[in-house]
């Protein structure tokens, strides 16, 4: 609302976030799985004096360098970049929340880091006793940022009893910055979503095992088979998965839950993808590698692996979806626009555009954007409202969604977008609800868009859509007998 609107054109701004954080998200859950598995596994090796595992960890070692280290690093630069410029006012109250949080994370990723290169460059040069110490710094090191990241990330989703301290500010920071902290922090799902990242991460260390291993030719088939099957145990805890789960699901808010009930198509598609993917792994982790000892070839082994991203894109997919239409639940909408104190009625009183200056040329005051003609007038509203989250072709297209429509349903429909259950309600003047109307039908008919009546402009909205109650109601027959098709 307050900042310039960042256009993806075509793909969009969520889908571009979408993109780049699935592929941080499964290669920082593999470098903390790595970092656990590496530390446990040299610890056993050295009792065991095993030197397939330890000549295996050397390279294992060296992937995770290659691969976390710079991807990895690239990839989280690139999701801080991407939420700056695509939610900045969500970034910023995740900022101003959780600065310290966001500290102690970095001094984590800096230890995981220092003690990463140390371990992979130890070899030879440490002491068996002190090259294992170093895996266990790296290992607890990259866990430990795995639960700062994970009281934040679920703070989104569930900010509990944080709400109640901010409401009580108007919406502004908690009177009590340290409980408003703690109590965003340990909120109602931090801890089954902690449980579940942790054993994504091990089931991914142990995915990519299969792959590495497979990938270096240093190794007979004995030996591959012997470090793959070693590596399997790792993902022994997803027996946990849906139980685990179904004590997240539990906790989330009730119109989420409706989402994944039948509200919402896709989220469901996406849970029961996730759902699928993830208990067949398990099962073939269970039958094929820790009863009977298969041998996994480098086909296989990157077939889990796609199961194993499709698995963990389809959660990050529903989590960031039940919150709808919310960026922050119950404290930001998916626009920008605050939910919480006098923002939403004040926008309503004196319009979005006194409140949305990057969305008008330059120059251009509020007033003089009044005094355009509808269509131009509505698509500023447009901008400020809408473009956020829809294209007008591609990615969540609007024009899809307004095909064939009379402007007076178009308006039913703005008017009540809450009641859609996963659209923020509209915010504005009735002026400026007309305007974006007509800038839809205008966006929908071309060339054959046709002004509506000089009076239109001064009819309320409530008189407009009851002089038209008997046709409305006839369209929207016709839209849901069309839906039940």
């Amino acid at each position: 609302m307050e900042y310039p609107l960042f256009e993806v054109t075509g793909l969009g701004g969520g889908m571009l976030i979408a993109i780049v954080a699935i592929v941080h998200v499964v290669i920082a859950q593999f470098a903390v799985g790595a970092g656990i598995y590496m530390a446990i596994t040299h610890t056993v090796a050295l009792r065991r004096n095993d030197q397939l595992l330890l000549r295996y960890l050397k390279d294992h070692a060296q992937f995770v360098v290659l691969l976390s280290f710079v991807l990895g690093a690239l990839t989280g630069v690139g999701i801080w970049v991407t939420i700056g410029l695509v939610s900045p006012a969500a970034t910023s109250r995740l900022i101003h929340n959780f600065v310290w949080g966001w500290a102690i994370e970095w001094c984590f990723f800096a230890i995981e880091i220092a003690a990463g290169y140390a371990y992979y460059y130890g070899w030879g040069r440490l002491s068996p006793r002190a090259h294992a110490a170093t895996a266990w710094i790296y290992g607890i090191a990259a866990f430990m940022s795995l639960v700062v990241i994970n009281g934040i990330l679920c703070f989104m989703l569930t900010p509990g009893r944080w709400l109640g301290l901010t409401a009580e500010t108007g919406g502004g920071a908690p009177l009590n910055p340290p409980l408003g902290f703690w109590l965003g922090f340990f909120n109602e799902t931090y801890w089954p979503s902690l449980i579940l990242r942790t054993i994504s991460c091990l089931s991914l260390a142990a995915i990519f095992i299969a792959v590495i291993v497979n990938l270096y030719g240093n190794y007979t088939r004995e030996e591959r088979q012997r470090i793959i099957n070693h590596g399997a145990w790792f993902m022994a805890p997803l027996v946990l998965m849906v139980p685990v789960g179904w004590w997240y699901f539990a906790q989330l808010p009730p119109t989420s839950l409706e989402f994944l009930r039948g509200g919402a198509v896709a989220m469901m598609m996406f849970l029961a993808f996730g759902v699928v993917v993830s208990v067949a792994i398990g099962l073939y982790a269970y039958f094929g590698l820790l009863r009977a000892n298969r041998y996994v070839n480098l086909e296989t082994s990157l077939l889990l692996l796609g199961c194993a991203f499709v698995a963990t894109g389809s959660a990050e997919f529903v989590r960031e979806g039940v919150r709808k239409p919310y960026v922050i639940y119950g404290y930001l909408y998916s626009n920008g626009i605050p939910a919480l104190g006098e923002w939403p009625e004040r926008i309503n009183r004196e319009g979005i555009l006194a409140h949305a200056p990057f969305v008008l040329p330059p120059g251009m005051t509020p007033e003089e954007a009044r005094a355009l003609p509808l269509p131009e007038q509505g698509r500023f509203v447009f901008q400020a409202e809408c473009r956020m989250c829809h294209e007008l072709r591609g990615t969540n297209a609007i024009r899809s969604l307004i095909s064939g429509k009379s402007r007076e349903l178009l308006m039913m429909q703005v008017k009540e977008l809450e009641q859609w259950g996963y659209m923020p309600p509209f915010h504005g003047t009735e002026g400026e609800l007309k305007a974006l109307i007509e800038y839809l039908v205008e966006l929908d008919r071309g060339s054959d868009y046709q002004p509506p009546p000089p009076e239109y402009a001064h009819l309320p909205v409530s008189q407009i859509l009851a002089d038209r109650a008997e046709a409305l109601a006839a369209e929207l027959a016709i839209l849901g007998r069309e839906v039940q098709r």
